[in-house]
């Protein structure tokens, strides 16, 4: 399945990586851009493992919630936040040895890999803002790129219409750019006094050794079920039996960890050649797929320029596309400044109001207008005015909700679904 780590903010003067990003704790920077706010209070949360070193970080406050709390890895060295508690532990102990945000980060992705393969996995791709210091944002892009052989009809039937193949089956992969831009953030931003073979180590022995499943381990499989059930190979790991392993149970994913252990010796030659790229292709053959040695081999990951705005007085920065995440932040955010949020009352029917109806405009405009900068000239400067925004403000009621079908969308709207994992 593919995995697309996408941005959210914070920052640091060590290093911020936003949405795809571990934070080390320090005292701020200078008044730099901030990455997109992301502060939830959260009730109280069962606590996972706190090291001694750990202990002495006094208790957060803890405002009331009305969603389920997640599990809480406590640390006074830094912070990290992803979906799976044993992959924040692992970033989190990267932070305490010495290493800096890129270090958590590469160290906390490939543990994902093993701990949440819905979304975080070795096949897939992700995004990176990131900040070193006060110095410039930047930006990495190691989303996945289409094979050499595709087409622009390749997810079409005869009669034009769309198939479910862009989705699901061998041609929904694209060529894996996860490993490659891991790899680059290590180089690039990384300490220097953690190596690479360390920060691959964790996810090592969390797939040769297994870890104890728990009930989000088995949502995401549960989720899948259907599909998984289709590929021998995938239901004889996730469906042991014909069905999700049980909760408590130990799950140890041993080929993936001699995937892991090539990478952790090679870097990126390790997956982009040798046995696993043979494999890769192999199976792209046996199932009349299209991606081949050549893709693999001259992938590479990109670093472009985040796109930045302000809301109500605050400068953010996220990612520019081919990621749509930062574009339609933005959109929803001018949408929103033109109504006095303040004067209502937090999650209340009123303003949660404006917010769904700024998304809708702004998640249409998306599917419409977005896509790959690198094939397509995109509207961005028309989709990030003022004029926009207000356009959009003219169409909202504050007595009802305007229907989707409304708004014109070129093009159904995305899935949904624990496809994609964000961290921090």
């Amino acid at each position: 399945m593919r995995s697309r780590l996408r941005s959210r903010a914070l920052a640091t003067r060590a290093l911020a990586l936003s949405l795809f990003a571990a934070l080390a704790c320090s005292p701020p920077p200078p008044p730099p851009p901030v990455a997109a706010p992301a502060v939830v209070p959260s009730a109280p949360a069962p606590t996972v493992d706190a090291s001694p070193a750990d202990a002495s970080a006094p208790a957060p406050p803890a405002p009331a919630w009305p969603h389920a709390s997640p599990a809480t890895v406590r640390s006074a060295k830094g912070m990290v936040v992803s979906d799976n508690a044993l992959a924040t532990k692992v970033g989190r102990d990267v932070l305490a040895q010495g290493g800096n945000a890129a270090d958590a980060a590469v160290a906390t992705a490939f543990a994902l890999a093993v701990t949440y393969p819905t979304a975080g996995n070795l096949g897939g791709g992700g995004f990176a803002v990131t900040r070193f210091g006060d110095k410039s944002l930047r930006a990495l892009d190691f989303r996945e790129t289409a094979p050499a052989a595709a087409r622009r009809d390749m997810y079409l039937d005869a009669s034009g219409k769309p198939t479910k193949a862009s989705g699901e089956g061998i041609l929904s992969a694209g060529v894996p750019g996860s490993v490659a831009g891991l790899a680059e953030l290590h180089k690039v931003l990384g300490s220097k006094k953690k190596t690479w073979a360390e920060l691959v180590a964790p996810a090592i022995a969390l797939a040769r050794d297994g870890f104890v499943v728990d009930a989000a381990f088995v949502d995401t499989i549960e989720h899948a079920t259907e599909r998984l059930k289709k590929y021998p190979a995938s239901a004889a790991l996730f469906l042991p039996g014909g069905k999700p392993p049980a909760v408590g149970s130990t799950w140890k994913n041993p080929e993936l960890a001699a995937v892991l252990e090539r990478v952790a010796a090679k870097g990126p030659r390790g997956f982009y050649e040798g046995p696993t790229a043979a494999a890769i292709v192999a199976q792209m053959k046996a199932d009349h797929g299209i991606m081949t040695a050549a893709d693999l081999a001259k992938y590479k990951p990109k670093w472009r320029t985040p796109i930045e705005f302000t809301y109500r007085g605050h400068r953010i920065a996220s990612m520019p596309p081919p990621s749509s995440g930062g574009l339609t932040l933005a959109m929803i955010c001018h949408i929103l400044e033109g109504y006095e949020l303040g004067k209502l009352a937090w999650q209340s029917p009123e303003e949660l109001h404006y917010v769904f109806e700024a998304m809708r405009r702004s998640y249409a405009a998306r599917n419409a207008k977005l896509g790959d900068p690198d094939f397509v000239k995109l509207p961005v400067e028309r989709l990030l005015s003022d004029a926009w925004a207000k356009e959009q403000r003219a169409g909202i009621a504050a007595d009802r909700a305007t229907p989707s079908s409304a708004i014109a969308v070129d093009g159904p709207a995305s899935g949904t679904g624990p496809h994609t994992t964000h961290f921090s």
